[in-house]
């Protein structure tokens, strides 16, 4: 598939990635090298309201990734919470046309 359908960001605070349906694809959470851990939680929904997609968490400076076999279907939208002693977080994902009513 051609990467340009594909959004990525590289996220240091909570935010809005989706607003509506979207395919998320892919995190990685960087815990900082001074805390030794790290997390954030994504969430199917615009605020942390949503439904939890996963939360990931890193321990000893080791990356921690979300790498599903399909994508997750997010019928709200995309929200990210706060990352937790992290440098930050890559996410991937798909924005989906909005279907008409």
């Amino acid at each position: 598939m051609d990467s340009k359908v594909y959004s990525w960001k590289w996220v240091v605070a909570a935010e809005l990635l989706s607003h509506g349906p979207c395919e998320f694809l892919y995190a990685r959470l960087t815990p900082t090298l001074a805390a030794n851990v790290g997390e954030v939680t994504l969430y199917d929904g615009e605020s942390v309201l949503g439904n939890i997609i996963v939360i990931l968490g890193a321990q000893f400076r080791t990356n921690s990734e979300c790498n599903p076999p399909v994508p997750i279907y997010c019928r709200e939208g995309l929200f990210m919470g706060a990352p937790i002693t992290a440098d930050g977080v890559l996410v991937i994902w798909r924005e989906l046309k909005h279907k008409a009513e």
